[in-house]
Order: structure tokens, then sequence, then C-alpha cells
């Protein structure tokens, strides 16, 4: 089983951390209560489930890439 890969983004409000899943899944981390946590929250708009355990946004492999996108856009 390979390990997840991780990418940093920077967007207009601060770093975004991903980690990318075998099965496409995307789990994208900000600092707690950060500006760019408003705008994760903002851009992933019902297409990620928000997980307490990890306090990250997981986004299901249809949606990860648009997200991500969206987000290197910012």
């Amino acid at each position: 089983m390979a390990m997840p890969t991780k990418e940093t983004i920077d967007t207009s409000h601060g770093k975004v951390w991903l980690t990318h899943f075998d099965n496409g899944d995307v789990s994208i981390w900000t600092p707690p209560r950060s500006r760019q946590a408003d705008l994760v929250a903002d851009t992933v708009n019902g297409r990620a489930a928000w997980k307490p355990k990890y306090k990250a946004w997981i986004a299901p492999a249809v949606h990860a890439q648009q997200i991500i996108e969206e987000l290197q856009d910012v």
C-alpha cells in the first residue's frame, strides 16, 4: 500500500495542506480558526465532509481536483 502524498498550496489567505489518498480522496487541512480555514470552508461548500477526528475536510475523488483548482486560484 502506497503512502499518501502530501502537498501544500499557497493561497492569498495562507497555506493549505493537502494529503492525496490512493482512492482519489483528498484531505484538506488548515490551522484552526485561520483566515484560510474560512476560505476552505467556503470553497468546499458541501462537496467535502468535515472530520473532527482529523480536524480536516475530506473531499471525495469526484470533487477533489475541482476543489484543489479553486483553492489554487485564490
